[in-house]
C-alpha cells in the first residue's frame, strides 16, 4: 500500500505566540503531531497501524508565522524500514513554506516496551505528490 500525502489546517491560538509575536518555535511539534494525527487517520482507512513513538524530528525553520496567518501542514513518508519510517512535513503560512520537518517514528509495542515491525505492505508516497523542498532538511 502506497502511503497517503495528507493536508491538515491549523488554527493558530493567541497561546502559541512568543513575545516576538510570532509562533513559537516550541509550538511546531504541537503542529507536527496535529498533522501526523490527521495522517494516520487516513491511513487506517486502509491499514492497520501499529503504535509508533517519535525517534527524531529534525526541523528548518524558513519564514515566521503570525498569528494572523492561514496555516496549513503538509505531511507525507519519504521512507517506510521493517521497523521505522521516515514521515516529512511542510508548514505553510499564506500559502509560502515557513518550516520543513523530517521526523523517525518507530512501531512500539505497548506491553514489552520494544520496537515492532511496520506493515510489511507499507511504501513510500508516490514521488510525484512530494512538493519540492524550499529548505534542506538532512
Amino acid at each position: 500500500m502506497q502511503l497517503p500525502k495528507t493536508r491538515t489546517d491549523i488554527q493558530v491560538r493567541f497561546s502559541d505566540l512568543d513575545f516576538l509575536g510570532h509562533v513559537s518555535n516550541s509550538v511546531y511539534a504541537q503542529y507536527f503531531d496535529l498533522a501526523r494525527v490527521d495522517y494516520f487517520r487516513e491511513v487506517r482507512e486502509f491499514s492497520e497501524v501499529p503504535n509508533h513513538v517519535v525517534a527524531s524530528v529534525k526541523m528548518d525553520m524558513l519564514k515566521e508565522i503570525r498569528f494572523d496567518h492561514h496555516v496549513v501542514v503538509d505531511t507525507w513518508c519519504e521512507r517506510v524500514g521493517s521497523k521505522s519510517m521516515t514521515v516529512c512535513h511542510h508548514i505553510y503560512a499564506n500559502g509560502e513554506c515557513a518550516t520543513v520537518s523530517r521526523s523517525v517514528l518507530v512501531g512500539f509495542d505497548r506491553e514489552t516496551r520494544e520496537a515492532i515491525k511496520l506493515p510489511s505492505d507499507w511504501k513510500p508516497t508516490d514521488s510525484a505528490l512530494i512538493p519540492d523542498s524550499p529548505g534542506k532538511v538532512e
